[in-house]
């Protein structure tokens, strides 16, 4: 069923040993500000489990399901006092209550729902992250490339890294999105409201680099953490522009290094939240990121199953034309 913005049930959104992205204050927060689909168990009129979801249609009109916007992980909330041997089928039942004229596409926190989503038919992928563990604290920087080490020694020489505000941050990620003609995936006042409330929370830190010649910000990263892991959550740089100097190549390093050891020292794992790209990854693992992964299951439908089939060649198709008239030109 698709609910309106409103409270989730705190009975069964306990905070404690939770991702932030699931915690009840984060989760409340989105749900406030847009429409989801929400699943819920109950047992004697008191909410044991419940699953919370995004809806989103695409290009064609298709139905279809994410995670919550700027959640990166997401899952089954059960109440802690739920005998862990009924666990399992109240996951059951919150699956067995999405609506089944909608595909999901989703990033789940732990391997155990993981297993229960791929019991009840959806497709598992495994997909690649870095973390860089609490036990490695005083050894992952031997892992740094000699690239990395290169640009790190000399942002520091260019570079210093401040705290900055959480409005002033997402007013620099909107206005940097923006130089690119690009579009943030959810709706930045979210993330804003998201980062403000973290911040008071005292589970949010935000930093930039700024050059020390004109204190302009050439990067800037917001990173938020529960009790056991620390996650760089957001990140932007600033574009290049003609007429002034080219942002640091080593100004997200700089920020990602200072980053991880406020981790560390908050006797926290540092969590890379993902990796969208391989040159992300090799940014990843040149910083001493230990590989790891993330849960994702997807559901689709029979249209979106046919609508991938032909996607797919088209893709290719015009990958190839595109590539052929490059080819044509540069001879």
């Amino acid at each position: 069923m698709l609910y309106m913005p409103q409270r989730l049930i705190t009975s069964a959104t306990d905070s404690e040993g939770m991702p932030v992205f699931m915690q009840d204050w984060f989760t409340g927060l989105i749900a406030e500000r847009s429409d989801v689909i929400r699943a819920t168990v109950t047992r004697y009129n008191t909410a044991v489990g419940v699953l919370t979801v995004s809806p989103y249609r695409n290009s064609l009109g298709m139905k279809q399901a994410y995670n919550l916007p700027w959640a990166r992980v997401g899952g089954p909330l059960i109440d802690e006092n739920v005998d862990p041997a009924r666990r399992p089928q109240i996951v059951k039942d919150l699956i067995d209550q999405l609506p089944g004229n909608r595909s999901y596409f989703l990033t789940l926190s732990n391997e155990s729902d993981f297993n229960a989503f791929c019991a009840a038919g959806f497709e598992g992928e495994l997909e690649d992250n870095f973390i860089i563990p609490l036990e490695q604290a005083t050894t992952w920087e031997r892992g740094l490339s000699k690239m990395a080490r290169r640009h790190l020694r000399r942002a520091r020489e260019e570079l210093t890294v401040s705290t900055l505000d959480p409005v002033e941050f997402v007013r620099h990620y909107g206005e940097h999105l923006s130089m690119r003609r690009r579009k943030p995936y959810a709706e930045l006042s979210i993330a804003r409201d998201l980062l403000v409330e973290a911040t008071r929370r005292g589970q949010a830190r935000v930093i930039a680099a700024r050059r020390r010649d004109s204190v302009e910000i050439d990067a800037a990263v917001a990173c938020l953490w529960d009790d056991s892991r620390y996650y760089y959550w957001m990140t932007t740089r600033r574009p290049p522009v003609s007429g002034r100097k080219s942002p640091h190549q080593g100004a997200v390093k700089l920020l990602l290094y200072a980053a991880i050891k406020h981790a560390h020292g908050k006797g926290l794992t540092f969590d890379f939240d993902g990796v969208p790209s391989p040159p992300v990854a090799q940014l990843y693992a040149g910083m001493g990121g230990t590989k790891s992964v993330r849960y994702k299951v997807r559901r689709e439908t029979f249209c979106e199953r046919f609508a991938s089939l032909i996607r797919s060649p088209v893709k290719s198709a015009l990958r190839d034309t595109i590539g052929q008239l490059i080819a044509l030109k540069l001879n």
